[in-house]
């Protein structure tokens, strides 16, 4: 478990297109401990975790777990609940956050 928290923290290393010295930085480590961690020497710290999470936009899920799906089961299960009028407003609103999305690309 934690060599695949290690490959999924290069991972996001490389998908964030930064060196070592750089994601280290990032991280507010040092250089050293980032590679005894991507070497799986060491782990990051809970908070550390969480640091990279917010900064890189990936969930504590994809990081601990490698769970890339972001929707659980009672998650579907309230969404098949909801009424019509109610999917409605979540679909405006989806759209109209895709809208802003698409103006600020």
């Amino acid at each position: 478990m934690k060599e695949d928290i290690c490959k999924r923290i290069k991972i996001i290393r490389n998908n964030l297109g930064m060196n070592k010295n750089e994601f280290a930085n990032f991280l507010e480590i040092t250089p050293q401990y980032l590679g005894s961690i991507e070497s799986g020497t060491n782990c990051l710290s809970v908070e550390k975790i969480i640091l990279l999470s917010n900064k890189a936009h990936v969930s504590t899920d994809y990081i601990l777990l490698g769970k890339e799906n972001i929707i659980d089961d009672s998650t579907i299960k309230h969404i098949m609940n909801l009424s019509n009028e109610d999917l409605n407003t979540c679909f405006s609103m989806i759209r109209g956050v895709i809208d802003i999305i698409k103006r600020f690309n």
